[in-house]
């Protein structure tokens, strides 16, 4: 996946007139029963949205359920809890906060950006591991976004 990345886009987008500022309330315009919340890490302005309902999660790229950096685990789509896409997350302390707020949630079913949706009694415990381990489990040792890079 690394060696994909010089196809990735790498300007901003302009959507001038096209967007919309989202309610300060936590409300979403046309969708009753779902609230966004503020999730920066993988991007300064992330967020997920969330449907206390049923406690269906939508995380966008707080967290995925493959392995973003590795093709055969992306070509597999074995669901499994994992960080951020590692090759595109500029804050790392914001990342663990977010997934830390995602998991206090005890989400039923969640979706990602990257990867398959899961639901079930092992998605709240397998978040509040990654929540927990988040350093361990989904932080990288070396990159771009490494604010302290480890010399070898």
């Amino acid at each position: 996946m690394a060696r994909m990345a010089t196809l990735y886009p790498r300007g901003p987008e302009r959507f001038d007139g096209e967007l919309i500022p989202l309610p300060e309330d936590g409300g979403i315009p046309h969708l009753l029963g779902w609230r966004w919340l503020h999730t920066p890490g993988h991007s300064a302005g992330h967020v997920s949205l969330f449907r206390d309902e049923d406690r269906t999660l939508i995380v966008g790229d707080a967290f995925c359920t493959t392995k973003q950096e590795s093709f055969l685990a992306v070509a597999a789509q074995t669901p499994e809890l994992h960080g951020p896409p590692a090759y595109f997350t500029t804050d790392w302390e914001a990342a663990r906060a977010s997934v830390e707020r995602l998991a206090a949630l005890h989400p039923a079913a969640i979706a990602p950006g990257h990867g398959r949706p899961m639901a079930g009694p092992d998605v709240r415990a397998a978040l509040s591991v990654l929540a927990a381990q988040f350093d361990t489990l989904a932080r990288p040792a070396h990159g771009h976004y490494v604010e302290h890079p480890q010399r070898g």
